[in-house]
């Protein structure tokens, strides 16, 4: 007499996950998979695979599950035809990962035990139900640990705490209570060697030096990201524009006051470090679109500006700001007839496409003019020593005070929510010039330093990225007016430099 499919010995996949691996050893999947083995003996079941998803949630279906979508190709080739697992929970938690799961186990007959819950048949109309319905209650359990994560994560933001997850923060060393990846953190301290290097950083970024020469500075160093992975220009950016180096809880990019690990810098230089980063971003996406651009060979690359579709008469200001229209970028180019440096504006965007101005002839001036630029601010620092920052930071502080009033308010109910919003966005576009105008302030302070004297002397041995940063932080356009006769004549009246 034969055996029935039902009777002969079943080939089994033992399925075991744990989402959350505190002891950082596999422990928990170690003990899961000893369950599921004494259960398929019983059975008489004969084990040929064992999956292991150790430290992977099935919350999220982002995430990808390797042994788990590993089996289910191991059941539809046959490998495998029954499945063992410790609880319907460790193989699903969302719906719609069962309903998967479902067509699968019956297009295959696949046999589900769990050690927890008995038998999980799929293959009948009343096992499906019971299937969804424990589904459901995972589901519920999921979204309720995540209202409960929510509201653990704002508790650590209102008290400046540090998140448990993540990786180290550069510059900080981390102190733990165990071991694993998943081990409690107790608290941060300074790493030396890395804060010297944002203090470093820090300080070329507020003397206007562009970052990805502090890149190259990381790179030439040897410095790492806390993954082990080189500096790039995103990283660089989202180091020094973070508030936790100055001390503070950032959260959603809001700072939400002190925190209780060390400072790195002081608040003050976070803050203008914030707004001239945003400041160079919102003008270079301008310009040139998202990525940014690689180290450049020339000192004025990235400032002159054509004004080809702008009406002008040579000797006399640019009418941009009445016309209301944006200039022309110019690029790097070499002349057709003779070996020689140009820059040149660019038909995209509505360019002419034909305007150049040789750069051994406009390099020479505009040095001249920075040099004029230098003299003229320690001539009006001496006349007039005020510092603007300590009012504006005063007026930062008041704003800040009225923010939070005014979300109490919104809190409240008493006035209308969209009033209340549009005050707090108007104060926002007030504290966002304030910050990039204390930034603006701050780079001409750094410049202005070394006394003009001193720069003169020291001109000529500075890098091109050392160069760049200079004009950079005082030079906001280089526009370049169109030709004049006799055309084979070099005429500086052709440049206009707009100081910032």
């Amino acid at each position: 007499m034969k055996s029935s499919a039902r009777d002969r010995v079943r080939r089994v996949g033992i399925y075991v996950r744990i989402s959350d691996d505190r002891e950082g050893g596999g422990l928990g999947v170690k003990r899961q998979e000893d369950d599921c083995r004494l259960l398929a003996a019983s059975l008489g079941w004969k084990v040929v695979e064992v999956y292991v998803d150790n430290d992977v949630t099935a919350a999220d279906r982002r995430k990808k599950r390797k042994d788990y979508l590993r089996m289910l190709e191991d059941v539809k080739s046959g490998h495998i035809d029954a499945i063992v697992g410790w609880h319907p929970d460790r193989l699903y938690r969302q719906p719609v990962e069962l309903e998967d799961l479902i067509l699968i186990v019956e297009e295959h007959k696949t046999e589900i035990r769990t050690v927890t819950a008995g038998e999980l048949d799929l293959n009948t109309p009343t096992g499906r139900l019971i299937a969804r319905t424990l589904g459901n209650v995972a589901k519920f359990e999921v979204e309720h640990k995540r209202e409960r994560i929510l509201r653990k994560v704002q508790e650590l933001v209102e008290a400046g705490k540090i998140h448990n997850g993540g990786h180290r923060p550069f510059g900080y060393t981390r102190l733990y209570d165990g071991e694993g990846t998943r081990r409690k953190v107790l608290g941060e301290i300074i790493n030396e060697e890395e804060a010297a290097y944002i203090k470093r950083w820090a300080a070329r970024a507020l003397s206007g030096e562009k970052l990805y020469s502090l890149v190259q500075d990381a790179q030439e160093n040897g410095v790492k990201t806390t993954t082990g992975g080189e500096f790039t220009y995103q990283a660089m950016r989202a180091l020094l524009m973070s508030a936790r180096i100055s001390g503070r809880k950032e959260h959603k990019g809001e700072i939400k006051g002190q925190a209780v690990w060390p400072k790195i810098i002081e608040p003050e230089d976070s803050d203008a470090l914030r707004a001239l980063l945003d400041e160079r971003s919102a003008e270079f996406k301008a310009e040139f679109g998202e990525r940014d651009s690689t180290a450049l060979k020339y000192p004025l690359s990235g400032l002159p500006r054509c004004t080809c579709k702008i009406p002008h008469v040579v000797g006399e200001p640019c009418l941009c700001k009445e016309e209301g229209r944006q200039h022309h970028r110019m690029s790097t180019g070499q002349r057709g007839d003779k070996d020689m440096p140009i820059y040149t504006c660019k038909k995209e965007g509505g360019g002419c496409g034909g305007r150049t101005i040789q750069i051994p002839d406009l390099e020479p001036l505009v040095e001249k003019l920075l040099f004029k630029r230098l003299e003229e601010i320690e001539v009006a620092a001496e006349e007039d020593p005020d510092d603007p920052r300590p009012e504006l930071e005063a007026k930062l502080s008041r704003w800040e005070m009225r923010k939070g009033e005014l979300a109490d308010e919104l809190l409240d109910g008493d006035r209308p929510a969209r009033e209340i919003q549009d005050a707090i966005d108007k104060l926002n576009m007030r504290m966002a010039d304030a910050r990039r105008k204390i930034a603006q302030y701050g780079v001409k302070a750094n410049l202005t330093e070394v006394s003009t004297a001193e720069l003169r002397k020291e001109w000529e041995d500075y890098s091109v990225a050392r160069k760049q940063s200079v004009y950079r932080g005082l030079i906001r356009e280089i526009l370049i007016h169109p030709a004049t006769r006799p055309f084979n004549v070099w005429n500086p009246d052709r440049v206009e430099v707009l100081w910032r």
